[in-house]
C-alpha cells in the first residue's frame, strides 16, 4: 500500500470540486483531486453542457426551417436529424474534449488528478484503491445521484440513448425534466411529463412559466401535475407506466422512462467519520466549513442549490477558505432558467414574493418582437421586470424566449448589485444585442 501527503484533497471533480482544485493550486498549495468519473462531473457530462448544446443545435436547425419555409431566400431540402449521431457527436466531441481540456488546466496548474473513490478514513487521512491519502484540510464535492428503478433510468442518461425512442416519460416538472422533455420533443418524440405536485417550476414567475407551457403544449409535451407514478412494468419492450392522478389511474405505453424527480446527496465519502448533516446534505457554515474544522463541502452535495453556477462559487469560496482566506458564500440572488425551447429565466424576486415581502411594486413587460436581434431570430417571448417604486431598486427580472438565456448573466449582476431602473437605463448597452431587452422593459415602468 502507498501514501502520499498533499496540503488539500478535494473530493469529486464536478463545478464545485473543479473550481476549489484551481484556487488551492493558484494559492500554492499541493493539491490532489480524486475524481471517480470523468471531470466536469455531471453538469459537464451528463446534464447541463449537453442539455444547451443540444438546444443550440436543435434551436438553429428550427431557425432554418423556418427561414427556408418563409421563402426568405435561404432554402433547405431534406433537412433531418439522426438523434444517435447527434448524441454521439455532443458526448465524444464537446463533452469529452472539455472534461480533458479542464484535466489538463488543472494538471498544468500542478494539481494532481486521480481516478478513483475517495472514502475519508478520518478527518486526515483518506483511502483511494489501495492508497493512503494524508491531507491537511478536505473540500467534499461529490455531488448527487439521481434515482433509477426497474423500467426507469435516471435523467442523467438521457443523451446515452443511439436510438431516439417514439414516446418518452419524464417524472419532474423541474428545470431538469422540462429542458430533457423540451429536447426530445424537438427531436421528434412524443412527450408526457408527470410530477406529484400541483404546480409547475414552482420558483419561478408565473407568466413567464405559463408562456413555456403554452409553448410545450404547441410542440405535443403533455404535462400532467398532481399525478404519481405508481409503477413501471417492462412487457415485450414497452414500458407500462401506471399514473394516479386522484381517482384516476391510467396506464401508458412508452419505451422510455427518466426520473428527474429523486436525487440524493453522494455521501459514501464521509466513511466512518462523523459530520453532521441537515436534511440528508452535509452541514456547512457561510465559509462552507463542515462540523470538522479541517473540511469542507461545496456545490451539491450541501443541499443549498442544484445549479452549478452555485456549485462553481462555492467551489471558489471553499477554495480560498482552506488557503487561509476568509469568503462567505452568499445565496441572496441566484439564477433559476431552463433549457427548454424556448428558455426561461427569473433572477431575484417573483411579483407575488416582492409583494409578499411588503414593497410597493412596479412591474412592466416588454416584448421581444421589438428587439432587432430576437427578430432576427425569428423568437417571441417576453421580459417582466418588478421594480420597489420608492427607490427604484430592480428586485426582478424574468423573462422567456430563444437565446434568452444570453442576458441572465447581466441581469444577475443589476439585480445582484442592487442597481436602480435609472442606473441600467443610463448604462450604455452595444447596440444591436439581446441584452438592450433589459433596459427597454425598465423604460416601461416610466410609463406606470
Amino acid at each position: 500500500m502507498s501514501s502520499r501527503e498533499y496540503d488539500v484533497l478535494v473530493v469529486g471533480g464536478g463545478p464545485a470540486g473543479y473550481y476549489a482544485g484551481l484556487i488551492t493550486a493558484v494559492k500554492g498549495l499541493k493539491t490532489l483531486l480524486v475524481e471517480e468519473e470523468r471531470i466536469g462531473g455531471t453538469c459537464l457530462n451528463k446534464s447541463c453542457v449537453p442539455l444547451a448544446t443540444l438546444l443550440k443545435y436543435l434551436s438553429t436547425t428550427d431557425l432554418i426551417d423556418k427561414l427556408s419555409r418563409e421563402g426568405v431566400g435561404i432554402s433547405v431540402s431534406n433537412l433531418s436529424i439522426d438523434a444517435g449521431k447527434l448524441f454521439n457527436y455532443v458526448r465524444s466531441s464537446v463533452v469529452n474534449t472539455l472534461s480533458e481540456s479542464m484535466r489538463k488546466t488543472l494538471e498544468d496548474l500542478g494539481v494532481d488528478v486521480l481516478n478513483g473513490r475517495a472514502v475519508l478514513v478520518n478527518d486526515s487521512t483518506a483511502k483511494v484503491g489501495d492508497s493512503y491519502i494524508k491531507f491537511k484540510k478536505a473540500i467534499i464535492a461529490t455531488g448527487l445521484k439521481w434515482g433509477s428503478g426497474s423500467g426507469v433510468r435516471p435523467c442523467t442518461e438521457f443523451i446515452d440513448l443511439n436510438e431516439l425512442p417514439s414516446k418518452v416519460l419524464i417524472i419532474g416538472c423541474n428545470p431538469f425534466g422540462l429542458s430533457i422533455a423540451s429536447i426530445y420533443s424537438m427531436l421528434g418524440s412524443e412527450v408526457i411529463v408527470v410530477d406529484e405536485g400541483s404546480e409547475v417550476l414552482k420558483d419561478f414567475d408565473k407568466e413567464v412559466v405559463n408562456y413555456l407551457m403554452l409553448a410545450l403544449a404547441e410542440r405535443g409535451v403533455e404535462v400532467m401535475t398532481d399525478t404519481v407514478v405508481n409503477s413501471v412494468v417492462v412487457k415485450q419492450g414497452v414500458k407500462e407506466v401506471r399514473l394516479v392522478r386522484g381517482n384516476e389511474v391510467l396506464t401508458v405505453g412508452v419505451d422510455e422512462v427518466f426520473n428527474a424527480s429523486v436525487c440524493n446527496p453522494r455521501l459514501d465519502v464521509l466513511g466512518g467519520l462523523n459530520i453532521k448533516l441537515r436534511d440528508g446534505y452535509v452541514w456547512v457554515d457561510a465559509s462552507l466549513r463542515t462540523s470538522v474544522g479541517n473540511i469542507y463541502a461545496a456545490g451539491d452535495v450541501t443541499g443549498l442549490s442544484t445549479y452549478a453556477h452555485t456549485a462553481i462559487v462555492q467551489g471558489v469560496v471553499a477554495g480560498v477558505n482552506v488557503s487561509g482566506g476568509n469568503m462567505s458564500f452568499t445565496y441572496r440572488v441566484s439564477p433559476r432558467y431552463t433549457f427548454t425551447y424556448p428558455e426561461i429565466f427569473s433572477v431575484g424576486l417573483t411579483e407575488d414574493e416582492a409583494r409578499s415581502l411588503g414593497y410597493e411594486v412596479l412591474t412592466a413587460r416588454q416584448s421581444l418582437t421589438s428587439n432587432a436581434l430576437a427578430r432576427a431570430s425569428m423568437s417571441s417571448g417576453m421580459v417582466k421586470v418588478v421594480v420597489d417604486s420608492r427607490y427604484g431598486g430592480v428586485l426582478g427580472v424574468h423573462a422567456v424566449g430563444y437565446g434568452i438565456s444570453e442576458v441572465v448573466n447581466e441581469v444577475s449582476i443589476a439585480v445582484t448589485l442592487e442597481s436602480t431602473s435609472d442606473t441600467v437605463i443610463n448604462t450604455l448597452l452595444a447596440h444591436p444585442t439581446l441584452g438592450e431587452v433589459l433596459r427597454d422593459a425598465l423604460l416601461q415602468v416610466l410609463k406606470v
